[in-house]
């Protein structure tokens, strides 16, 4: 009982070493789909098996590590032994991890969203190209040393090398097959995460799933059902004034994709709107990449009373005076009320912290009685702080594109 109480004592105290020590110590030289100190091969750690590879250790014997000692430690612990199986956002695929998570490669723009806002930016260790380059980011203000990190890749295809270069535990690709095919270059666990455009957070795959599978994934469970529920409370905030409007003063919205566009792109689905109140006169239409193409003849038929116009690319050439300068759309109501509006929105994915700020210029746009006393500056700085533990975001945002209504 004595040798078992010291052996409990010696694990627990390797596994808090390990884990603090691991940010100090050299990557492993390559992953392998195996479970570190397993030496009968069978993918089932026992309590032999770490004992063993423990007092090994302790005593010097060059067999083991101290990061395949501290990692079989943990697994043994808090793995039950054996390999931790999730299913991914692509038609529910099964992935193994065989190692707890230290190093991350983000093959997707959206993934660095979410690893950030579980307050793990500190594991990066490769980005995929577009990360680096897009500087509207709110993510990167808040983490800009995510910018130096590696590339591991540009254009349509991340690139395999790049990623075994930068030895990841674990890469976070898009929700496609080419997530399977990547683990297959590699040899390393990829997992694919939605980026879903538009949808509510509680739907599949919506930013609550992903929250939870990523938070899972590199034990940040506590911090991902924070997230829900932050942001559960920060929507019914905004929804349970909006749902007070009578329903014939509902506003009827045209959403512009913005960016370098032509005004007929639209958004059929936009989560912050419906949060907000209004109607999506687009929504049903079929998509691609969160967008649909319709006629200027269509909108004029639709007659929106508000047109909102993503902004999220500074500089795009899709602006207001566009819109009111457009001589068929004279007529709408959006265009005759001078309201044609600017949102944020996100690129390459959905952005909660944009998702929830953008609900609130969104309401205080279309029913400013309501939302009369919403100070959405400091809101904003509140959401995109709690997301990305940064102060002053949302007021950074707004000087580094110059063009989103400001209220005193």
């Amino acid at each position: 009982m004595f040798r078992n109480k010291i052996l409990k004592e010696v694990l627990i105290a390797l596994l808090v070493i390990s884990t603090t020590f691991v940010l100090l110590a050299s990557p492993v030289a390559a992953y392998d789909n195996v479970l570190p100190c397993d030496t009968n091969e069978d993918m089932i750690l026992t309590k032999e098996e770490v004992s063993t590879a423990v007092c090994d250790y302790m005593l010097g014997n060059d067999i083991s590590s101290l990061d395949d000692v501290g990692d079989a430690s943990y697994i043994y612990s808090f793995w039950d032994g054996e390999p931790f199986t999730i299913n991914d956002h692509y038609n529910n695929r099964e992935v193994k991890l065989y190692r707890p998570i230290e190093r991350i490669a983000l093959a997707s723009t959206p993934s660095v969203r979410i690893v950030a806002s579980l307050n793990a930016a500190d594991k990066i260790v490769g980005v995929y190209q577009n990360i680096i380059d897009d500087n509207g980011l709110i993510v990167t203000k808040a983490y800009p040393e995510i910018r130096n990190q590696p590339s591991i890749g540009s254009g349509s295809s991340p690139n395999a090398e790049a990623i075994v270069a930068v030895e990841p535990d674990v890469v976070f690709y898009s929700a496609s097959s080419n997530a399977e095919s990547l683990q297959g270059q590699t040899g390393i666990p990829v997992v694919a995460l939605s980026a879903t455009f538009g949808i509510g957070f509680d739907e599949t795959n919506g930013a609550n799933d992903v929250w939870q599978l990523a938070g899972n994934i590199l034990g940040k469970e506590e911090r991902a059902q924070h997230l829900i529920e932050y942001s559960q409370n920060k929507i019914r905030a905004i929804s349970d004034v909006s749902s007070t409007m009578p329903a014939e003063n509902v506003k009827d919205v045209y959403i512009a994709t913005g960016g370098n566009n032509d005004v007929i792109k639209c958004a059929p689905t936009y989560y912050s709107l419906d949060i907000a109140g209004g109607n999506n006169l687009a929504e049903g239409l079929p998509s691609s990449w969160g967008s649909a193409t319709v006629t200027k003849e269509q909108i004029v038929l639709w007659n929106p009373d508000v047109i909102f116009i993503r902004y999220y690319t500074i500089g795009q050439t899709l602006t207001k005076d566009t819109v009111n300068n457009d001589l068929d759309l004279a007529l709408t109501n959006a265009v005759q009320t001078s309201s044609v509006y600017y949102i944020r929105g996100s690129s390459n994915g959905m952005d909660p912290a944009i998702a929830i700020a953008d609900a609130n210029r969104m309401a205080k746009h279309m029913y400013p009685d309501l939302f009369a006393d919403l100070d959405l500056e400091a809101e904003g700085n509140s959401i995109y702080g709690e997301f990305y533990n940064e102060d002053g975001l949302y007021t950074q945002m707004l000087e580094d594109f110059g063009v989103f209504e400001r209220w005193n």
